[in-house]
């Protein structure tokens, strides 16, 4: 099969890989649509060294071939899961795989990834997908949606309440197009012009450019003096993270999206005079899924997101392209 291999430096190629086999509960996928993450890119794309596996956890497909399965069967239409655990542990007994305290791999990490042709995949790592979800919006699903809806969904966001969204990468859109769906009034926050008209069109009520004005200021004047309800912070940028603590309502939340293995806060100021919640997501638990689900089928179109779509020989282009920021979210599809 053909599958993306990263060299490091921002160096991509497609090579020949050898083609999957299931093997117990192992099936194997063909994959029909799979999408760049974040992490994609910086943790592989960007590190200086050659990566061992085919990147990519973000994708979706039908299972060709099995082995010995309990549930899936051939011809299932199924998304990936990015993490593999143990099934044993509370958090994979509660549907929070993410936390499991026996990880067993992670798809395009630590075992073979998406951007390929197949995927070779524990059945306990897919989720099936009905009709109405399309290929482009299930590859959207797994981070962009699903890490939102989850995030929100633990702050208690609701219609009427102001979201302030810091970070337009797919992360932040999918911030945005989620927060836009249940109701909220949408404030987005980014340097890149590309994206701040993304959101507008996924539903923003505001777009703000964080190097033309004083984002704390201009978020206090668009909510008449009050600060946003919620704010996502999805830029793993230390500056936007402190403007979101800052700007957020007494008693609001913020919910951390973006990587960043360190920033200043002020506990005093954020926690103790204003009783700001914060709190962080990387992903949804199993039993957000259903509701995600829900939404789609009362209209809310995780393909919004998709901006670009490439075949699998194009990945190095589709890398770069991802890599320059004048995107939502790439995909790569059969046939593009």
């Amino acid at each position: 099969m053909r599958g993306a291999k990263s060299l490091g430096k921002r160096t991509i190629e497609v090579r020949d890989w050898e083609d999957p086999a299931p093997q117990g509960a192992e099936v194997v996928v063909k994959i029909k649509a799979a999408s760049i993450c974040g992490s994609d890119l910086h943790g592989i794309y960007l590190n200086e060294q050659t990566h061992a596996v085919i990147p990519g956890h973000e994708g979706m497909g039908e299972v060709v071939a099995v082995d010995s399965p309990r549930n899936v069967r051939v011809g299932d239409r199924v998304m990936t899961l990015a993490f593999v655990g143990c099934g044993q542990c509370r958090w994979c007994r509660e549907g929070d795989i993410s936390l499991c305290e026996s990880m067993q791999g992670v798809l395009g990490f630590s075992r073979n990834g998406v951007h390929a042709e197949f995927v070779l995949v524990p059945e306990s790592a897919l989720l099936p997908l009905p009709e109405f979800v399309s290929d482009a919006a299930a590859a959207c699903i797994l981070d962009p949606v699903g890490t939102s809806y989850h995030a929100l969904k633990r702050m208690g966001s609701r219609a009427g309440h102001t979201v302030a969204v810091f970070g337009l990468g797919p992360m932040g859109l999918g911030g945005v197009l989620v927060a836009s769906f249940l109701g909220a009034e949408v404030l987005a926050i980014d340097p890149i012009a590309y994206r701040r008209d993304h959101a507008l069109s996924l539903g923003a009520a505001h777009a703000l450019d964080p190097t033309d004005c004083d984002v704390v200021e201009a978020l206090a004047e668009l909510t008449q003096g009050r600060g946003p309800d919620k704010a996502l912070e999805c830029s793993g940028n230390a500056t936007a993270l402190r403007q979101a603590l800052d700007a957020a309502a007494p008693k609001g939340a913020v919910s951390i999206i973006g990587e960043n293995p360190e920033a200043t806060i002020s506990p005093s100021g954020h926690f103790n005079r204003k009783e700001i919640t914060l709190s962080g997501s990387t992903c949804f638990p199993l039993k957000d899924y259903d509701g995600i689900l829900r939404a789609i089928e009362k209209g809310m179109d995780p393909a919004q997101l998709v901006t670009h779509q490439f075949g699998i020989e194009d990945a190095a282009k589709a890398y770069a392209l991802f890599d320059a920021g004048n995107t939502g979210k790439v995909v790569f599809a059969p046939g593009k």
